[in-house]
């Protein structure tokens, strides 16, 4: 499997074999990718006051989100269907839908 396929087929399942474990900078990427720590300064200031290093869960989130950006692409070319069955074949997959959407929602609007 390659390694870009890896990075997309993470989950908190698959990350129990890798490594030792989950990390702790993996889980706060993680929870930034589903906005549990804001954005831009305020998401540097959170991830302070939480104990972690800003830069090293920002590497974590851009290497976690590269994989997803094709697969906004093929979500907005129907390829995971729609509503709840486009959540399903996601997360069958090993993606977190709500970040794909918002992948989405971001590429769409913007």
């Amino acid at each position: 499997m390659s390694e870009e396929k890896k990075i997309e087929s993470l989950n908190d399942e698959a990350l129990s074999s890798v490594a030792g474990g989950v990390t702790a900078e993996l889980k706060a990427a993680y929870a930034c990718i589903r906005g549990e720590y804001g954005n831009g300064q305020d998401r540097v200031l959170a991830l302070r006051r939480a104990g972690y290093d800003p830069n090293v869960v920002q590497g974590l989130v851009n290497s976690l989100m590269a994989g997803y950006d094709k697969v906004a692409i093929d979500v907005m070319n129907g390829k995971y269907g729609n509503g709840t069955q486009r959540v399903l074949n996601l997360q069958r997959a090993g993606y977190d839908a709500n970040a794909v959407q918002m992948l989405v929602n971001h590429i769409m609007w913007n």
